[in-house]
This record gives structure tokens, sequence and C-alpha cells, in this order.
């Protein structure tokens, strides 16, 4: 397993939420700190007090990727690559998954008491999320991978 994917999954398990834990991943490679990545996140878990939209850990990659082509929009680069990448990544997301949303993904709405009690009865943040921001993270550098080939 790439160091990246470990240093998620290992943020994930110290209670990072699953965008957060793959921001933290690759904050050295994208200049993140931890006061400019709480700025750039949206808050995707389940106390955000709202229904669940975009995975946390898809929320996380599309963020970084962002951000990497962001820095280099600014010294000159095609912004249109972005809007390529992030298409990519979604397709690839997807094509593993079926769906970018948390609600779907899970099978349980987290943003209400009773689809949080079964997303811990039935483990699912140690099954299915970890899968999710491994995923993630892989595609991530699979897609930083490519930019730096180019």
């Amino acid at each position: 397993m790439q160091e990246r994917v470990k240093a998620a999954l290992d943020k994930f398990e110290e209670g990072y939420d699953c965008s957060h834990a793959i921001l933290n991943a690759y904050a050295d490679l994208f200049e993140f700190d931890e006061k400019s990545m709480a700025t750039i996140r949206t808050p995707c878990g389940p106390m955000s007090g709202r229904p669940m939209s975009v995975c946390g850990a898809v929320s996380g990659a599309l963020k970084a990727l962002s951000q990497k082509l962001r820095e280099e929009a600014e010294s000159g680069n095609s912004t249109q690559k972005k809007s390529e990448l992030i298409r990519e990544f979604r397709e690839r997301f997807e094509k593993i998954h079926g769906s970018v949303n948390c609600t779907e993904l899970l099978g349980v709405d987290l943003s209400d008491i009773q689809g949080q009690t079964a997303a811990i009865d039935n483990d699912l943040f140690h099954t299915r999320c970890v899968q999710f921001i491994t995923d993630s993270a892989l595609i991530l550098e699979d897609l930083i991978d490519l930019k730096r080939k180019e």
C-alpha cells in the first residue's frame, strides 16, 4: 500500500473525518496546513446537520486535486485540465462503487440518528468507509502521477 494511502487510513483511525483524512495525507504535497485545510473543507460528517451528499473521501480527494491544479493554473498551466481530471476521478470512483453519494454508498443516512446507529451497528465506518478512503487515495495518486508525466 502506498504511503499516502496508509497515512489517510491512519488519520481516519485517529478520528479524522473522511475528507480531512485524505487532505491530511496530501498536506505536504499541496502545501496545506491545518488552518488552510479547515478553511477549504466542507463539513461532510454526520455532525454537519445536513443530509449526506458527496462521500467525504471523494470530497477530500477532489479538494486536494483542485488545490494542486489551482496552483498550477496560477503558474500559467491550463484550467481545462482541472475539469478533465476531476471528471476522471468521479468516473473512476463511480465505476468501482456505483456512486459518489455518501447515503447511497453506505445505504444509511448519516444525517439522522437512526442512520448513525445503523452505521455503527453494522461497522460501516471500518468496512465501507475505509474502502472509500483507500480507493479515493489510490485514484488521486494515479491522477497525480499522470499529471506529473505530462
